[in-house]
């Protein structure tokens, strides 16, 4: 199903007029900026594109991309499997003014006339399927850190029986 290889450039509008569907794969290893916030980006995106127009007579490309990446942990430092799975839905328009009047559910792909390359629009999406902050879930790191909570109750027994330093305040208080 995925062992084509898709195109480098397209039309978008005529891919719209034509109602497309592609399906294919890229090789990560051709993506710089992916290669660049990951610790290692190899294998291949799976691609699932479909162009048309919507019932709002919107011209959209919307997809799907699957791949898996490796990420550093922000935990313990390690390197981490990323699954991406994402879904997109982009609306082609021409200029800013027709960008800020779609429906919140696209996002506007300014088209200049020049062919499109694929392989950037594909990056950006997965470059934005990417977590801000990469970390393996709960107990899964190997760098066991305790909670900030945890550490203060273990290494002072009596935190509960402190005395608020502010208390001396309260003496303080003028009656008015």
């Amino acid at each position: 199903m995925f062992s084509e290889r898709l195109p480098v450039h397209i039309d978008p509008l005529r891919m719209v007029e034509a109602r497309r569907v592609l399906q294919g794969v890229l090789p990560l290893a051709e993506m710089d900026r992916l290669q660049s916030s990951t610790v290692r980006a190899d294998g291949e995106v799976h691609v699932e594109l479909e162009f048309g127009t919507d019932l709002e007579g919107i011209r959209y490309m919307r997809g799907q991309l699957r791949a898996e990446v490796s990420l550093e942990c922000q935990r313990c430092l390690q390197a981490m499997a990323f699954p991406i799975d994402s879904r997109f839905a982009l609306a082609l328009v021409r200029n800013e003014t027709q960008a800020e009047s779609l429906p919140s559910h696209y996002e506007p792909l300014v088209l200049d006339g020049e062919p499109l390359f694929l392989r950037d629009v594909i990056e950006d999406e997965l470059l934005l399927a990417l977590p801000i902050v990469p970390k393996h879930p709960e107990g899964v790191c190997q760098l066991a850190v305790p909670r900030q909570h945890e550490r203060d109750t273990q290494t002072d027994p009596d935190s509960a029986k402190k005395v608020n330093p502010f208390a001396v305040l309260t003496n303080l208080k003028i009656d008015g």
